[in-house]
């Protein structure tokens, strides 16, 4: 039995001739919480795009609730995307057009109609991130720490299984950001989602219960999982071979064949 929510094997992506990605492997279970850490442009955005097929791979395998993706059509594809994931991301990508609880309940159009059942539970989720009574506010005149809030509890709106989270409070002064960043944590522990953060922050990052660095070099990135006794975040790029020592790297050969093939 498949314990992942959602699996990716042995990944490559390439960008004409530029290898980004190279033989990454990542699975995400039930209420786990992940982060991933990595210089800029060393594929991690990539990633989470792959993982949510915002973006198909060179060569690899994703599977969704244990079975492979390359079976599945367009509109199933987002159907599912929209009921598996919820996305945070640095600009909270707000709709200026829509008024705040129109901006909230919108993801929830593309699975169902919206009922009185959801406009209730988004005005819970208000709540619990200290903006009740913002229903009726347009997003033009929110604060940005009040938007990402918004865009906080728009992720959760579907009650998502993974709540992807790509460098949710990097554009927030620090306070604003430490208040965002528990939100986030606790309204996916408190309904049952996991939750995979992509951070250059190393304090919320040792907040998750398994991190990883996506470290680059010419040959393409690679995903070290880092051991509990060891910092990844003190670990520099030029002392890779210390790091081995206490990281797994998957060795498995990449297959040639199609994606969604093994």
């Amino acid at each position: 039995m498949n314990d992942y929510i959602v699996e990716l094997k042995n990944i490559q992506k390439k960008f004409e001739d530029v290898l980004i990605l190279n033989d990454v492997s990542l699975g995400i279970k039930e209420c786990e919480t992940v982060s991933i850490c990595g210089e800029s442009g060393s594929g991690k955005t990539t990633l989470i795009n792959i993982m949510g097929l915002l973006e198909l791979p060179t060569h690899g395998t994703i599977l969704w609730e244990g079975q492979r993706t390359i079976t599945y059509g367009v509109e199933k594809i987002s159907q599912l995307r929209a009921k598996i994931f919820g996305y945070i991301f640095q600009r909270c990508n707000l709709i200026p057009e829509l008024n705040v609880i129109e901006n909230i309940l919108f993801p929830k159009r593309i699975t169902s109609k919206i009922s009185t059942a959801d406009i209730k539970f988004a005005k819970r989720l208000l709540q619990r991130v200290q903006l009740n009574g913002f229903e009726e506010r347009n997003v033009l005149t929110l604060s940005g720490g009040e938007s990402q809030r918004i865009a906080v509890v728009r992720a959760m709106i579907n009650h998502p299984r993974i709540v992807i989270a790509d460098e949710p409070t990097g554009s927030l002064d620090e306070k604003s950001a430490i208040m965002t960043m528990d939100m986030i944590i606790n309204l996916c522990r408190e309904y049952g989602s996991s939750l995979l953060l992509i951070t250059h922050n190393q304090l919320f990052a040792k907040k998750m219960q398994t991190s990883y660095i996506l470290d680059s070099s010419e040959l393409g990135s690679v995903l070290i999982k880092m051991n509990a006794k060891n910092s990844a975040f003190d670990i520099e790029k030029t002392k890779i071979e210390k790091c081995d020592k206490v990281a797994t790297r998957s060795k498995i050969s990449l297959p040639s064949s199609k994606i969604g093939t093994t």
